[in-house]
């Protein structure tokens, strides 16, 4: 019993005297189990640990473009939200959001339908092909940097987050002026969203490479005209690919 005390409960990792956590695999090496009252206290710090990384991660995310890229080169990562995790929790969010903001009603016509199905299944999967392409056209617009394909990667992930956590708002809005009658406000709302993503994109490839502001720019325009044409052209193959899987061609 006593040399069980010098080992990690989890992995079985030998444990200096004094560890708060295993060096091998990260867990406590208190036992959480042992009261009701610890396991309260272990939840309850767990709860809130989670509570702040989310305010320190989407806040950067939404307002300071770049930062949480930069921060993850930088080995600051523990206090944010994993890259892949941020962008898979927006994404799943978002899509959910969507879904559940257009129901289908039982008497609802065929192409209703079939715009709900296609927003809610088949553009997240197009999302995980244009991310890395996203990445792809950075690495080859960058490319006298040498940086490694992974750094353009994990700013795709970022950028894509902020899209859809951006997005979303926007949604929700449109449904709140929506309940007030007040449609028409969205023609405006749209814009200034649309305007936001273009100058959230300029400023995070500006403080994420560094480089001078003629020269972002025109690796900007570039790569707003050249993701704009493969994101055209792979929602309108995919569009007709689904029809025709539909029978609706």
């Amino acid at each position: 019993m006593a040399e069980s005390m010098h080992h990690c409960l989890n992995c079985n990792h030998e444990l200096k005297s004094g560890f708060a956590y295993c060096p091998h695999c990260g867990q406590e090496t208190k036992d959480s189990a042992k009261s009701v009252g610890h396991f309260i206290h272990h939840f309850a710090s767990d709860y809130f640990t989670f509570d702040s990384k989310i305010l320190k991660s989407f806040l950067p995310l939404l307002f300071k473009p770049g930062f949480l890229t930069k921060e993850f080169f930088a080995g600051r990562r523990v206090r944010y939200i994993p890259p892949m995790r941020m962008y898979l929790f927006v994404s799943i969010i978002f899509f959910l959001v969507l879904s559940w903001l257009s129901p289908v009603a039982a008497e609802s016509a065929t192409t209703e339908v079939f715009w709900d199905d296609f927003f809610g299944s088949w553009l997240p999967r197009l999302f995980f092909i244009l991310l890395p392409l996203f990445a792809l056209l950075l690495w080859a617009l960058q490319w006298r940097n040498k940086q490694s394909y992974v750094v353009h990667f994990i700013f795709s992930l970022h950028y894509h987050a902020f899209l859809f956590l951006a997005t979303l708002v926007f949604v929700l809005l449109g449904e709140i002026f929506s309940l007030f009658e007040m449609k028409y406000v969205n023609n405006y709302v749209s814009l200034i969203f649309a305007l936001s993503f273009l100058t959230y994109l300029f400023i995070a490839l500006k403080q994420m490479y560094g480089q001078s502001a003629s020269k972002t720019l025109l690796k900007f325009i570039l790569l707003c005209i050249s993701y704009g044409l493969i994101l055209a052209i792979s929602v309108t193959v995919s569009l007709m690919f689904y029809l025709s899987n539909a029978g609706e061609l």
